[in-house]
Protein backbone atom coordinates (compact mmCIF):
# COMPACT_ATOMS: atom_id res chain seq x y z
CA UNK A 1 0.00 0.00 0.00
CA UNK A 2 2.85 2.38 0.83
CA UNK A 3 4.53 1.69 -2.50
CA UNK A 4 1.33 2.43 -4.41
CA UNK A 5 0.09 5.31 -2.22
CA UNK A 6 0.95 7.96 -4.82
CA UNK A 7 -1.63 6.42 -7.19
CA UNK A 8 -5.15 6.43 -5.76
CA UNK A 9 -6.57 4.02 -8.33
CA UNK A 10 -3.82 1.51 -7.56
CA UNK A 11 -4.80 1.45 -3.88
CA UNK A 12 -8.48 1.12 -4.81
CA UNK A 13 -7.59 -1.73 -7.17
CA UNK A 14 -5.73 -3.50 -4.35
CA UNK A 15 -8.60 -3.08 -1.89
CA UNK A 16 -11.37 -4.06 -4.31
CA UNK A 17 -9.35 -6.90 -5.79
CA UNK A 18 -8.37 -8.43 -2.44
CA UNK A 19 -12.01 -8.28 -1.30
CA UNK A 20 -13.37 -9.95 -4.46
CA UNK A 21 -15.27 -6.89 -5.68
CA UNK A 22 -13.65 -7.02 -9.13
CA UNK A 23 -14.73 -10.54 -10.04
CA UNK A 24 -17.75 -9.56 -12.17
CA UNK A 25 -17.69 -8.84 -15.88
CA UNK A 26 -18.99 -5.28 -16.29
CA UNK A 27 -18.93 -2.75 -19.12
CA UNK A 28 -18.20 0.10 -16.71
CA UNK A 29 -14.97 1.85 -17.80
CA UNK A 30 -13.82 2.65 -14.28
CA UNK A 31 -14.41 -0.94 -13.19
CA UNK A 32 -12.44 -2.28 -16.15
CA UNK A 33 -9.59 0.12 -15.42
CA UNK A 34 -9.39 -1.02 -11.78
CA UNK A 35 -9.64 -4.65 -12.85
CA UNK A 36 -6.71 -4.20 -15.23
CA UNK A 37 -4.64 -2.53 -12.49
CA UNK A 38 -5.58 -5.29 -10.04
CA UNK A 39 -4.35 -8.03 -12.39
CA UNK A 40 -1.03 -6.21 -12.79
CA UNK A 41 -0.60 -5.55 -9.05
CA UNK A 42 -1.64 -9.10 -8.16
CA UNK A 43 1.21 -10.44 -10.27
CA UNK A 44 3.62 -7.72 -9.17
CA UNK A 45 3.19 -8.51 -5.47
CA UNK A 46 2.36 -12.21 -5.92
CA UNK A 47 -0.97 -11.88 -4.14
CA UNK A 48 -3.02 -15.00 -3.50
CA UNK A 49 -6.62 -14.64 -4.69
CA UNK A 50 -7.85 -17.50 -2.51
CA UNK A 51 -6.70 -15.97 0.77
CA UNK A 52 -10.02 -14.15 1.09
CA UNK A 53 -12.90 -16.18 -0.27
CA UNK A 54 -15.61 -14.48 1.78
CA UNK A 55 -17.95 -12.04 0.06
CA UNK A 56 -18.40 -8.58 1.57
CA UNK A 57 -21.95 -7.93 2.71
CA UNK A 58 -24.14 -5.09 1.42
CA UNK A 59 -27.38 -6.44 2.86
CA UNK A 60 -29.08 -4.27 5.51
CA UNK A 61 -26.42 -1.56 5.19
CA UNK A 62 -27.21 2.04 4.43
CA UNK A 63 -25.78 2.99 1.02
CA UNK A 64 -23.23 5.36 2.58
CA UNK A 65 -21.85 2.37 4.52
CA UNK A 66 -21.49 0.10 1.49
CA UNK A 67 -18.06 -1.60 1.33
CA UNK A 68 -17.45 0.05 -2.04
CA UNK A 69 -17.73 3.50 -0.45
CA UNK A 70 -15.81 2.71 2.75
CA UNK A 71 -12.94 1.07 0.86
CA UNK A 72 -12.62 4.07 -1.44
CA UNK A 73 -12.57 6.41 1.58
CA UNK A 74 -9.85 4.26 3.13
CA UNK A 75 -7.88 4.38 -0.13
CA UNK A 76 -8.16 8.19 -0.23
CA UNK A 77 -7.00 8.32 3.40
CA UNK A 78 -3.81 6.39 2.56
CA UNK A 79 -3.34 8.43 -0.62
CA UNK A 80 -3.67 11.87 1.00
CA UNK A 81 -2.42 11.31 4.56
CA UNK A 82 1.18 10.26 5.01
CA UNK A 83 2.57 8.83 8.27
CA UNK A 84 -0.99 8.13 9.42
CA UNK A 85 0.16 5.81 12.23
CA UNK A 86 2.41 8.49 13.70
CA UNK A 87 -0.29 11.13 13.39
CA UNK A 88 -2.93 8.87 14.92
CA UNK A 89 -0.70 8.20 17.92
CA UNK A 90 0.54 11.74 18.48
CA UNK A 91 -2.49 13.97 17.84
CA UNK A 92 -4.22 14.97 21.09
CA UNK A 93 -6.62 17.67 19.88
CA UNK A 94 -10.01 16.41 18.74
CA UNK A 95 -10.28 18.97 15.92
CA UNK A 96 -7.00 17.79 14.39
CA UNK A 97 -8.27 14.20 14.40
CA UNK A 98 -11.43 15.38 12.62
CA UNK A 99 -9.20 17.04 10.02
CA UNK A 100 -7.06 13.91 9.68
CA UNK A 101 -10.02 11.68 8.83
CA UNK A 102 -12.06 14.23 6.88
CA UNK A 103 -11.83 12.53 3.49
CA UNK A 104 -14.33 11.58 0.80
CA UNK A 105 -14.55 8.68 -1.61
CA UNK A 106 -12.98 9.18 -5.03
CA UNK A 107 -14.82 11.13 -7.73
CA UNK A 108 -16.36 8.06 -9.39
CA UNK A 109 -18.41 7.41 -6.26
CA UNK A 110 -20.01 10.87 -6.33
CA UNK A 111 -22.72 9.31 -8.49
CA UNK A 112 -22.32 5.61 -7.69
CA UNK A 113 -22.80 3.25 -4.75
CA UNK A 114 -22.05 0.13 -6.78
CA UNK A 115 -20.03 -0.43 -9.92
CA UNK A 116 -21.91 0.12 -13.17
CA UNK A 117 -25.02 1.60 -11.45
CA UNK A 118 -25.39 5.38 -11.52
CA UNK A 119 -27.11 7.18 -8.66
CA UNK A 120 -28.01 10.73 -7.68
CA UNK A 121 -24.96 12.96 -7.22
CA UNK A 122 -23.68 13.05 -3.64
CA UNK A 123 -20.16 13.48 -2.33
CA UNK A 124 -19.38 10.52 -0.08
CA UNK A 125 -17.77 12.27 2.88
CA UNK A 126 -16.87 10.55 6.14
CA UNK A 127 -19.34 11.99 8.64
CA UNK A 128 -18.31 13.50 11.97
CA UNK A 129 -20.28 10.84 13.85
CA UNK A 130 -18.43 8.08 11.97
CA UNK A 131 -15.08 9.73 12.76
CA UNK A 132 -16.14 9.75 16.42
CA UNK A 133 -16.58 5.97 16.23
CA UNK A 134 -13.15 5.61 14.61
CA UNK A 135 -11.56 7.67 17.39
CA UNK A 136 -13.37 5.79 20.18
CA UNK A 137 -12.88 2.26 18.84
CA UNK A 138 -9.53 2.57 17.07
CA UNK A 139 -7.47 5.70 17.74
CA UNK A 140 -7.86 5.83 21.53
CA UNK A 141 -7.08 2.10 22.03
CA UNK A 142 -4.15 2.50 19.61
CA UNK A 143 -2.77 5.50 21.52
CA UNK A 144 -3.15 3.66 24.83
CA UNK A 145 -1.48 0.46 23.56
CA UNK A 146 1.38 2.28 21.81
CA UNK A 147 2.06 4.46 24.88
CA UNK A 148 2.29 1.33 27.03
CA UNK A 149 4.61 -0.23 24.47
CA UNK A 150 7.07 2.70 24.59
CA UNK A 151 6.69 3.08 28.37
CA UNK A 152 4.86 6.41 28.32
CA UNK A 153 1.98 7.34 30.62
CA UNK A 154 -0.64 9.29 28.64
CA UNK A 155 -3.80 8.19 30.44
CA UNK A 156 -4.84 11.72 31.39
CA UNK A 157 -4.43 12.89 27.77
CA UNK A 158 -6.57 9.99 26.51
CA UNK A 159 -9.31 10.68 29.08
CA UNK A 160 -9.26 14.35 28.09
CA UNK A 161 -9.59 13.35 24.43
CA UNK A 162 -12.54 10.99 24.89
CA UNK A 163 -14.34 13.58 27.03
CA UNK A 164 -14.40 15.90 23.99
CA UNK A 165 -16.47 13.40 21.98
CA UNK A 166 -20.24 13.11 21.96
CA UNK A 167 -21.67 9.93 23.55
CA UNK A 168 -22.60 7.01 21.34
CA UNK A 169 -26.22 6.50 20.44
CA UNK A 170 -27.36 2.89 20.78
CA UNK A 171 -30.02 0.79 22.50
CA UNK A 172 -27.91 0.26 25.63
CA UNK A 173 -27.29 3.96 26.22
CA UNK A 174 -30.96 4.69 25.53
CA UNK A 175 -31.94 2.30 28.33
CA UNK A 176 -29.59 4.03 30.75
CA UNK A 177 -31.10 7.37 29.69
CA UNK A 178 -34.55 5.93 30.43
CA UNK A 179 -33.41 5.44 34.04
CA UNK A 180 -32.18 9.05 34.19
CA UNK A 181 -28.48 8.16 34.02
CA UNK A 182 -26.80 11.26 32.59
CA UNK A 183 -24.52 10.59 29.64
CA UNK A 184 -22.65 13.72 28.55
CA UNK A 185 -19.58 12.43 26.73
CA UNK A 186 -18.15 9.31 25.10
CA UNK A 187 -16.23 8.74 28.34
CA UNK A 188 -19.59 8.25 30.09
CA UNK A 189 -21.11 6.05 27.38
CA UNK A 190 -18.00 3.84 27.17
CA UNK A 191 -18.06 3.47 30.95
CA UNK A 192 -21.70 2.38 30.86
CA UNK A 193 -21.10 -0.09 28.04
CA UNK A 194 -18.27 -1.66 30.05
CA UNK A 195 -20.47 -1.68 33.17
CA UNK A 196 -23.23 -3.56 31.35
CA UNK A 197 -20.82 -6.05 29.78
CA UNK A 198 -18.92 -6.87 32.98
CA UNK A 199 -21.72 -6.68 35.53
CA UNK A 200 -25.27 -6.56 34.11
CA UNK A 201 -24.76 -9.28 31.49
CA UNK A 202 -23.17 -11.57 34.09
CA UNK A 203 -25.81 -10.88 36.77
CA UNK A 204 -23.06 -9.61 39.07
CA UNK A 205 -25.37 -7.14 40.83
CA UNK A 206 -23.84 -7.76 44.27
CA UNK A 207 -20.39 -6.87 42.93
CA UNK A 208 -21.64 -3.55 41.52
CA UNK A 209 -22.21 -0.45 43.66
CA UNK A 210 -25.13 0.57 41.45
CA UNK A 211 -26.66 -2.92 41.69
CA UNK A 212 -26.33 -2.94 45.48
CA UNK A 213 -27.94 0.50 45.65
CA UNK A 214 -30.91 -0.65 43.54
CA UNK A 215 -31.38 -3.81 45.63
CA UNK A 216 -31.35 -1.79 48.87
CA UNK A 217 -34.08 0.47 47.51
Amino acid sequence: IRKESNQLENIEALFYGCTNLLNDKLEDTYFQNLNSKWKFLKNKYRLNEKRNEETLQFYKLRPDNFPTIRLSQLAVLYHTRHNIFQQSCNVKEIEKLYELFAVKASKYWDNHYNFDKESTFKKKLISKSFIDLIIINTIIPLQFAYSNYIGKDNLEEIIHLIRQIQPEKNSIIKKFNHFNVKVKTAFDSQSLLQLKKEYCDGNRCLSCNIGISLIKN
